[in-house]
């Protein structure tokens, strides 16, 4: 009989211990699903705040954009300007051109400056160390001449000749050869750089200026 109360007594108190386990546990999930909840209410919250400043200043932009509109087509017609802030406008020239007959010089003419322009104010020798396309060490070969191109550009002169001088390299690893190429912003063959091209076809379309005048 007191085995069996002992027995008892046991049971019951494992069962309260699991009893109290599952509580804890139930407890423990109930206050993390609660806090996850409230952390997604303050994602869900900055959300809809970006949401909204990203929607005014959209709103923002567009007003800008269309102030800059009224702006850059204000003239004296439609504004209080004076006729002298008016953009320029290109001569009508129709009547002059023939039917059928295209502006420009024809297609592959000899330039006058395909020669170069004479003794360079700069020599810019370029060489090259690695293979363009294995990434090998390169040698330059001695017997095949190098390749000369000059380049007018504008800087503080306010023009400079520079003579680029290309090496010519071959790749032992791939048999790769060329000549070492032309920096940024200089184009095989062009005598002008980017800077002088730039200002030479605004004298052109933007300073109405005749090929011939500039």
């Amino acid at each position: 009989m007191g085995v069996m109360t002992t027995n008892a007594t046991i049971d019951s108190k494992l069962v309260r211990a699991i009893a109290d386990e599952q509580l804890a546990n139930n407890v423990f999930m109930i206050e993390w699903l609660v806090k996850a909840q409230q952390q997604l209410s303050l994602q869900q919250r900055l959300i809809d705040q970006q949401q909204q400043q990203i929607s005014t200043q959209q709103q923002e932009i567009e007003k800008l954009k269309e102030e800059r509109d009224k702006l850059k087509n204000r003239n004296s017609k439609n504004s209080s300007v004076p006729p002298s802030s008016d953009p320029l406008k290109k001569p009508s020239d129709k009547k002059k051109r023939k039917k059928g007959f295209k502006r420009g010089p024809k297609y592959d003419h000899l330039g006058k400056t395909r020669n170069g322009f004479g003794q360079p104010d700069k020599i810019v020798p370029l060489e090259l160390e690695n293979c363009p396309v294995c990434g090998g060490s390169v040698e330059r070969d001695e017997v095949v001449p190098e390749k000369v191109q000059q380049v007018a550009e504008v800087v503080d002169q306010p023009i400079e000749i520079r003579e680029y001088r290309r090496g010519f390299y071959k790749c032992p690893s791939c048999g790769w050869s060329d000549y070492s190429p032309v920096p940024l912003g200089v184009k095989e063959g062009f005598r002008y750089g980017a800077r002088l091209s730039s200002i030479v076809g605004w004298l052109g379309y933007g300073g109405n200026l005749t090929w011939r005048k500039q």
